[in-house]
């Protein structure tokens, strides 16, 4: 089966943003253009032949193609592109468009599962419509009768016509069929048309069935509306696709990585003897320079490393630190100038990255937010680009890891969940992962510490929900505060978060006598914990943190003048009820150390 792509188009209702670019090269959330996350899920779903008529500024698409040495991608240019319609760019691929084809239009930006299914479906040809979705005023509507495409229009609004989307799975007998109509309507000289309307007086001796995308995303962007849309919404449905195995680490890499791979590995010092050991025969270079709570600096010896080859696959493998300085690599690897590192004008970086804990913590395998310190103060990276393309959940890598280490990584995941439920930032969907991993943590924390390999599990899988909570609520003030805590005294990042969630509860409990909202979001918390009310929530959160014995530290004066100046804004704005600089250091006041 061959793809075929029509991307001849001027792009001129959206301005500016295709002055020096064609509309298929304007870039998605995670910095991914329109073309190439089409030629990535393609490819991904198992295409390797691809034609792709180009317009205007077709040396951009050029050079995407270089990319993708192992495709065959063969463009065919429409000189005519100012003044004809797409008809006619099908008209000139004609002799290229000789088998089975996946046809669309370049403007299309649409999920991975999407494509998997149309693929995986028996009919040999398919057409996709949407009939929940409101009919749109000036795109494309199809007419059914019996789920067989009747016409395809956008001057359609009648009952039997839904929303539809230019994007055809075709049998080569369809494809010759509309092929010798295109070019009989071309030669008339109606090249101002959409190639439908070719498609529309055939239709009756094909036969095109509908498949619907009513739970799955796909969209064309016509305008700066259509864009902003569009690339926020398809980040939440490549978000909830993300490729999560539990399983064996070991026998996924074997499976997943070939000799010939060259293979970028971040991990603990520890751990490398481990890997080694298991993938004998696979092409390994190991970054392992860094320290538990990484430096800028230490970040840039890995991109270093990191340019020296042309990686395939990068594998982070350790705690949430491992999978950070990975994430980092990734973003920072694409940029020229070390100086650029942290000004966030980052690009698309296609190198498949598996993630795998070691820890049952932060969730990092699961977000596309990544911590760092530079000169001492903590900094966060955000990039849609940054999301591992693989989480790999082994709960038996969690059997080495000492009480400590245990009960500071429970501790994070649990205070995520709860930060999360309470957060400005969620959304049902991410109070739904935070619910989960509550409900797990309670029911499994105490046989997890006792070493049973279930519960080990499950709590492993609680800290992964933690992670896709705050990857879309984020954290709020316990978050907020415990980060100067951790480099000032020592302490574990979850000892950090924990000593600091109590006061920031009550906190919350007080405002929320007068505030209706606050206070419906904390019983619902407290529902989720199987309390009745608020207060004794607090309290059975406390006992936990109690019986995990956090680190008592001496917190001075003076150190809580440094400890306020160094809250994070960011995730203050995020918290339920905004605290004063007052607040927070009352806060601080009265840390919780059971």
């Amino acid at each position: 089966m061959k793809a075929v792509i029509f991307n001849s188009g001027l792009g001129s209702r959206l301005g500016e943003l295709t002055k020096e670019k064609p509309k298929c090269m304007l870039k998605l959330y995670n910095g991914e253009t329109i073309f190439e996350r089409q030629i990535r899920i393609l490819s991904e779903c198992g295409i390797e032949n691809f034609v792709v008529t180009t317009g205007p500024y077709k040396e951009q698409l050029w050079d995407v193609a270089k990319e993708y040495s192992q495709l065959n991608i063969t463009f065919v240019e429409n000189e005519e592109y100012k003044n004809t319609n797409y008809i006619v760019s099908m008209k000139k691929a004609e002799k290229f468009i000789d088998d089975s084809v996946l046809l669309l239009h370049g403007d299309l930006v649409f999920n991975k599962g999407l494509i998997k299914k149309i693929l995986s479906d028996n009919r040999k040809s398919l057409c996709l419509f949407n009939e929940e979705k409101s009919l749109p005023e000036k795109d494309f509507k199809g007419r059914f009768l019996n789920n067989k495409l009747q016409e395809v229009s956008v001057a359609i609004f009648d009952q039997d016509c839904y929303a539809f989307q230019p994007l055809y799975k075709l049998s080569k007998r369809n494809v010759e069929k509309w092929k010798e109509e295109v070019s009989r309507v071309v030669e008339s000289g109606r090249v101002k048309t959409y190639a439908e309307t070719a498609l529309n007086t055939i239709l009756d001796t094909m036969e095109i069935s509908g498949f619907s995308y009513k739970n799955d995303y796909i969209e064309e962007i016509d305008n700066k509306e259509d864009y902003d849309k569009v690339s926020g919404e398809i980040q939440f449905f490549d978000y909830r696709e993300q490729e999560i195995i539990r399983d064996s680490y070991t026998q996924y890499l074997k499976e997943n990585i070939q000799p010939s791979d060259e293979v970028f590995v971040v991990s603990s010092k520890r751990m490398r003897e481990e890997i080694e050991s298991k993938l004998k025969g696979k092409q390994l270079t190991f970054f392992n320079d860094f320290s538990a709570n990484p430096k800028y600096e230490e970040i840039k010896r890995g991109v270093k490393l990191f340019k020296e080859k042309r990686y395939q696959k990068m594998i982070s493998l350790g705690g949430g630190s491992s999978i950070d300085v990975a994430k980092c690599i990734k973003l920072f690897s694409t940029l020229n100038n070390e100086n650029d590192f942290l000004q966030k004008k980052y690009r698309y970086n296609p190198i498949k990255h598996i993630a795998v804990p070691t820890t049952a913590g932060t969730g990092s395998e699961s977000t596309q937010l990544a911590v760092m310190y530079y000169h001492g103060e903590k900094c966060s990276i955000e990039h849609g680009s940054i999301l591992p393309d693989v989480a790999v959940l082994d709960y038996t890598m969690l059997k080495t890891l000492s009480d400590y280490q245990k009960k500071a990584t429970l501790l994070d995941a649990l205070c995520q969940g709860i930060e999360s439920f309470w957060a400005r930032g969620a959304t049902e969907e991410s109070k739904q992962y935070a619910k989960k991993c509550i409900i797990l943590i309670l029911e499994n924390y105490k046989e997890y510490l006792q070493n049973n390999s279930i519960s080990a599990e499950r709590i492993l899988l609680a800290a992964n929900y933690s992670g896709k909570a705050i990857n879309i609520s984020r954290t709020t003030a316990p978050h907020a505060m415990s980060y100067k805590l951790t480099t000032l005294y020592g302490i574990s990042h979850g000892y950090a978060v924990a000593m600091s969630l109590i006061p920031c509860w009550e906190m919350l409990y007080e405002k929320s006598s007068s505030n209706k909202k606050l206070q419906d979001i904390l019983v619902a918390l407290s529902e989720v914990m199987g309390c009745t009310n608020i207060l004794e929530s607090i309290r059975k959160i406390q006992n936990i943190i109690k019986t995990l014995q956090v680190p008592q530290i001496n917190v001075q004066e003076k150190d809580i003048d440094k400890l306020v100046a160094t809250v994070s804004i960011e995730r203050l704005s995020n918290n339920p009820i905004i605290f004063n600089e007052n607040e927070i250091r009352k806060l601080y006041e009265n840390l919780y150390f059971g």
